[in-house]
């Protein structure tokens, strides 16, 4: 097999330098009108794309340290004790994850009502469709790398969350917030029958 030798320059530009990534959550746009705030209780106080295809859809994938052809996604999620996302449901990428350190408790179904807890090195794979969340349930600020797959580029932003979200966002943040949620993309449509299942 014929081989490729890369200099140190190149194999450098393939390289995340955890110090050197700005969470995803300082690349908000506040001209949209939604507060970081929102952001950050949608996904988790931060999260550090090391990874993803160069057109990788969705609002929180912005600018990854190393970009890959492969249908791929690397993040970190890093949380204070108590953090950790909203429910949702990715409805055609498989997302894993991993815990790093601390423990994560993993929720899933429509409402959060299944749940187990992983340890450090401990890690499960999320199917598609599934309604999941985690929280970081030690003491400590502990961090999850999360992994999602794809067929397609496309694909990735997949995103739903169920209406309970909707309703605590709106609860939380007002009726209007919620609407430029909406209005950029953000899909609270999990659990409800659309044209996506007829297609399937």
């Amino acid at each position: 097999m014929k081989t490729t030798n890369f200099t140190p320059a190149e194999m450098e530009a393939r390289v995340a330098r955890f110090k050197s990534i700005e969470p995803q959550s300082s690349s908000y746009d506040a001209e949209v009108g939604i507060p970081k705030e929102v952001y950050e209780m949608m996904t988790a106080r931060s999260l550090y794309l090391l990874m993803s295809p160069e057109n990788q859809g969705g609002p929180m994938a912005q600018n990854p340290a190393v970009t890959t052809q492969d249908k791929m996604s690397v993040i970190i999620a890093e949380c204070p004790p108590g953090d950790g996302p909203l429910l949702h449901a990715h409805q055609f990428t498989r997302e894993t994850f991993f815990c790093l350190n601390g423990r994560f408790k993993i929720q899933w179904g429509d409402k959060g009502e299944n749940e187990l807890f992983l340890d450090p090195l401990d890690m499960i794979a999320v199917p598609p469709g599934v309604v999941r969340r985690f929280e970081n349930v030690s003491d400590e600020t502990a961090r999850l790398l999360v992994w999602i797959n794809g067929d397609s580029e496309e694909a990735f932003n997949d995103i739903d969350h169920p209406q309970i979200e909707a309703d605590r966002l709106a609860e939380k943040f007002g009726d209007e917030t919620l609407e430029k949620l909406r209005g950029i993309g953000v899909s609270f449509e999990a659990g409800v029958e659309d044209s996506r299942d007829a297609a399937e």
